[in-house]
């Protein structure tokens, strides 16, 4: 049985990432105009989801492992998103979704 804690912040400019992520977590920030389902998902499999509206920012529980893994969604019944992986202690920002895993994440400005 997995348990499902959200942790939702909402902060930040869209179009501005750079949020450090909580100490042993990483995460997820919506940097677009419109709101999504982001999930973040650690490799012990720990799942979090919550609908993000622009600004909003959801982190992964606590995890060992060096990196997970966010995606994000266009609706909570879409069956195609987009996703990356994050490294433990960084904080990945969607700035714009676009269909078949072609998002643009502020990692594509790096």
């Amino acid at each position: 049985m997995r348990t499902l804690v959200a942790f939702v912040l909402l902060v930040g400019t869209p179009g501005t990432a750079a949020l450090a992520a909580p100490e042993g977590r990483f995460c997820v920030e919506n940097l677009s105009e419109h709101a999504h389902v982001f999930t973040t998902e650690t490799r012990e499999g720990v799942r979090q989801t919550a609908t993000l509206a622009p600004g909003g920012l959801l982190c992964s529980g606590a995890t060992e492992a060096k990196d997970g893994v966010v995606q994000v969604f266009e609706a909570p019944d879409a069956l195609e998103g987009c996703g990356r992986i994050v490294p433990r202690g960084g904080t990945e920002g969607l700035i714009a979704y676009a269909e078949f895993d072609r998002c643009h994440w502020t990692s594509h400005e790096r």
